[in-house]
């Protein structure tokens, strides 16, 4: 607001400027000496604050743009040197005469000013395309010379005979003129793309009226009636000062060219054709003296109802590009921006602050639970729930943030001109807003966001990079209890780079024969023999070394290799397990461990199937290792295990008691096997932990299914398990993970 101000403060300034120069000119009209005088003197130092403004802009400017503002500096030295000459020889030769050395600068000053805009449209013109507006500047241009053309350049070749110099003058003067118009209308449309556009139009604004007043003057002293000191004098004055203005707005917002299309197609634009083409028709009646017979009324009054049809028309599809304009940047459900929004405005708010030297905090935010709202109650709820968090966050960000719903329940808010302490408190007041349930159609919802934050400078300087760290952290803080917000720091940036690394070099791992199956073996606890084994993929990397599998399944999960990966793995185990048989050890089992993506994939069951007609193992040597996390889509998991069942193949539930047990829900899967977590036999001697363990193991034989406790590591352990009724076991107490030949030396032994 004060930056404002401040330019209102400035154009008024010089509109009282030129309002008390003219003023005074009109009282000296009694005194023709002094108001010649007076006329130069105002030139002269109009010209000097100009030259001032000039000079700031040029200090502060880079590059293309500095040489714009020389360019213009140059032009406004020579024109303030003519004006000076013209005051000297004024005051010694007592003659009001424009000398011709005068009338020379002025000219070459004139050629600066057209060097000076046709630079900037070239360097404008490499990224934006004016075609547009090509037919409204064809019609402003025909307008101009026509004019032109009837009004100065007739009557200057009638005056011609008098003086070839004055004749040749006076058509370069025009010709000049002409160009400069040329020029300020293509800079006129340019500027609607510019987040410049204030400094462009005044330069427009500066150009049109020098190039107004000459013609006047020429039209003025062919016809007998110019004199030094009239409104044309006052009218120069107004057109340097705007240059000034032009030159003084961009040292007040902007120290370099970033050209950013901020609008399309304006209605009010498309209207100065047709107001040309009216002014031609009221000139041309004009110069017949309105002398119309019927024919020329008739056509003017067709020309004007084929105007008015066209703005009509005009009128009707600039609402529709508005609306089509909204819907292309927002979002149709909770009206918020949507991601193109987004994307557009964060590299303006990101240009801004680097000229400003300023913050941005990115703020992302995702409903946690929200797709259990869409599976459970319906896309309706859902909807009405993100129309709801839309009005929230409204109420939790400030005036000057702006918020968009970038898809599905994801909104990203960017807060200028902040630093990280407030930061801090807009996330907060977002979570306090988000405690309250969200009632729709008498259903209570609890919904809560997890949020992650990105600062610009720190931790990026472009769009993307922010936002990739801001979800980084979002996703941080939901691994870590969610409805908490988060602040990107380098750990995250290590962690994506990291994971970025394990992406792309996962997908070469098999091609390159990195990875491998390794079997931990499975025994009776009380007579320690080997019943089976657990395959357990690992991955040994050219480069990177060994890297842990809960570290890669994770990137595998997430990226969708988990499917080529959990078959190869599948048909790995399968292959290395018919080696053994063919080696005599028939009776050895094989325990494979499957993703819930793997499970619930389309044909899973077929895929098994597949896997074991083509290794020729028998599926009863085969276990299944599932998470809990399957009771979460009963049904669902209840016809693919029942699908195993039937083809011979066992399952099992992997780290039972960490997840979703539901005692109700397990009697009813048909399963054969529950894994004690290792994280329950770690801490025996801890007495919660024991009735834990116990629990399990006493459900486990209850149900009829075999009970196999995981990470036995101690011989305390070993005894306890087999204290409480457990029969089977596996851990370092017995072997860590070991290659299939490790594992036929192991069976060695044991025969």
């Amino acid at each position: 607001m004060k930056m404002r101000a401040n330019k209102s403060s400035i154009i008024g300034i010089v509109l009282v400027i030129t309002f008390l120069y003219y003023l005074l000119l009109l009282l000296l009209q009694d005194n023709p000496w002094v108001r010649v005088l007076v006329t130069i003197t105002g030139l002269i130092l109009a010209g000097f604050l100009c030259l001032k403004w000039i000079y700031d802009a040029y200090k502060i400017t880079k590059d293309k743009q500095k040489k714009f503002w020389l360019l213009i500096g140059i032009g406004v030295s020579l024109y303030t040197i003519s004006s000076i000459y013209w005051l000297i020889i004024v005051i010694i030769q007592k003659v009001t005469d424009y000398p011709d050395l005068s009338y020379a600068l002025w000219l070459f000053a004139y050629i600066f000013f057209l060097t000076a805009l046709v630079y900037k449209i070239r360097v404008i013109e490499t990224s934006i395309n004016t075609s547009p507006y090509l037919f409204n500047m064809g019609i402003f241009i025909i307008v101009s010379v026509s004019i032109t053309v009837h009004y100065l350049l007739q009557p200057i070749l009638a005056f011609s005979g008098e003086s070839t110099l004055v004749f040749v003058i006076s058509i370069l003067y025009l010709v000049v003129d002409l160009s400069i118009i040329f020029a300020i209308l293509i800079i006129y449309y340019l500027s609607l793309y510019s987040n410049e556009k204030e400094s462009l139009l005044f330069i427009v604004c500066a150009f049109f009226f020098q190039a107004l007043a000459d013609m006047m003057f020429v039209y003025a002293t062919l016809n007998d009636f110019y004199e030094v000191g009239i409104y044309i004098d006052a009218i120069w004055l107004f057109a340097l000062l705007s240059m000034g203005i032009a030159a003084k707005f961009v040292q007040k917002d902007f120290a370099s060219f970033d050209w950013k299309i901020l609008r399309s197609f304006d209605s009010k634009d498309t209207y100065f054709p047709y107001i040309g083409g009216i002014v031609l028709v009221i000139l041309v009646s004009d110069s017949y003296n309105w002398e119309m017979n019927a024919l020329s009324i008739g056509i003017s009054f067709v020309f004007i109802l084929v105007i008015t049809r066209q703005i009509v028309v005009m009128r009707k599809n600039n609402q529709l590009v508005k609306e089509y304009r909204y819907l292309a940047y927002h979002d149709s459900l909770t009206s918020l921006k949507n991601r193109t929004s987004f994307v557009k405005e964060l590299k303006l708010f990101l240009k801004q602050a680097e000229t400003l030297d300023t913050s941005i905090c990115v703020l992302l935010l995702d409903l946690d639970r929200f797709k259990n709202v869409n599976d459970t109650l319906g896309h309706h709820y859902g909807d009405e729930v993100l129309m709801e968090a839309a009005q929230r966050l409204k109420m939790g960000a400030d005036c000057q943030s702006e918020i968009y719903r970038i898809g599905g329940d994801e909104f990203v808010i960017i807060i200028p001109d902040i630093d990280k302490e407030e930061c801090e408190r807009i996330a907060k007041s977002i979570l306090a807003i988000f405690e309250s349930s969200f009632v729709i159609d008498n259903h209570e919802i609890n919904i809560t966001p997890s949020i992650g934050i990105s600062m610009y400078p720190t931790d990026g300087k472009k769009g993307e990079t922010l936002l990739r760290y801001s979800d980084a952290a979002m996703y941080h803080a939901k691994e870590t209890g969610k409805n908490r917000y988060h602040f990107f720091n380098q750990k995250l940036n290590e962690d994506i780079v990291r994971k970025m690394t394990l992406e792309i070099e996962l997908k070469k791992a098999m091609q390159n024969d990195e990875l491998m199956v390794h079997y931990q073996p499975k025994f009776e606890l009380n007579s320690k023999k080997i019943i089976g084994m657990e395959a357990l993929l690992r991955w040994n990397h050219a480069t990177l070394g060994a890297i842990p599998p809960q570290e890669f399944i994770r990137v595998a999960e997430e990226t969708g290799q988990i499917l080529p990966l959990g078959e190869w793995v599948l048909r790995k185990a399968c292959e290395d397990t018919k080696e053994l048989h063919k080696k005599g050890y028939q009776k050895i089992a094989i325990a494979v461990n499957v993703s819930v993506r793997q499970f619930e994939e389309q044909g899973f069951v077929e895929l098994v199937e597949q896997v074991l007609e083509e290794t020729g193992l028998e599926a009863k040597y085969l276990e299944l290792e599932i998470t809990e996390s399957i009771m979460q889509n009963v049904a669902h998991s209840t016809e693919i295990l029942k699908g195993l069942k039937a083809i011979g193949v066992k399952t099992a539930i992997d780290d039972f008691g960490t997840g979703y047990s539901s005692l109700h829900v397990l009697k009813t899967l048909p399963i054969d096997t529950i894994k004690i977590d290792k994280s329950f036999i770690d801490q025996m001697e801890v007495i919660t932990n024991f009735s834990i363990v116990k629990t399990i193991i006493d459900i486990g034989l209850n149900l009829n299914l075999k009970v196999i406790a995981e990470g036995i590591e101690t011989h305390f352990q070993h005894e306890i398990l087999i204290d409480l009724g457990c029969e089977l076991g596996q851990g370092y107490l017995f072997s860590q993970p070991v290659s299939l030949k490790e594992l036929e030396n192991h069976l060695l032994l044991a025969v």
